[in-house]
């Protein structure tokens, strides 16, 4: 029954993080629970640009943690993780953030903060479409 109302809780709080400000549309980001002793961990998610024109994602951040957008290189068979300051999405494309690619590392973690099935608010600021603001679930890495 447990795992029931989890997975609920998880579906109800992925619906509500679907987001769109003018141009800018975001859907399904998650941020994984972290083991009690990490303080980083990282989220998911897709931003896609609906609009005419590109925008550029120039900073993200949030109150509950330090963000920076990540995209993870393969370099002689060891991953390595790239810091991304900002990046382009072209009209019509989205940003997919998900494992071995682009993703957000969140670093400088509360326990408090960052347990199962709270929420925290992340702020995406773009060029064009200016400040985004979306609440976000903690969920487990299986979900």
């Amino acid at each position: 029954m447990k795992n029931l109302s989890s997975s609920l809780l998880f579906f109800v709080a992925m619906l509500f993080s679907v987001c769109s400000h003018a141009d800018i549309e975001t859907k399904e980001f998650r941020i994984i629970l972290a083991p009690a002793v990490a303080k980083s961990t990282a989220g998911y998610g897709v931003i896609k640009n609906v609009g005419a024109e590109a925008d550029t994602l120039i900073d993200i951040s949030s109150d509950a943690a330090m963000v920076m957008l990540h995209k993870t290189e393969i370099n002689l068979g060891m991953a390595q993780m790239i810091h991304m300051p900002n990046i382009v999405i072209e009209a019509g494309s989205e940003l997919v953030l998900e494992p071995m690619s682009f993703h957000l590392m969140l670093s400088g973690l509360s326990a408090e903060q960052f347990k199962q099935g709270e929420t925290i608010t992340l702020l995406l600021e773009f060029e064009k479409a200016g400040m985004i603001e979306i609440e976000v679930p903690i969920v487990p890495a299986w979900e």
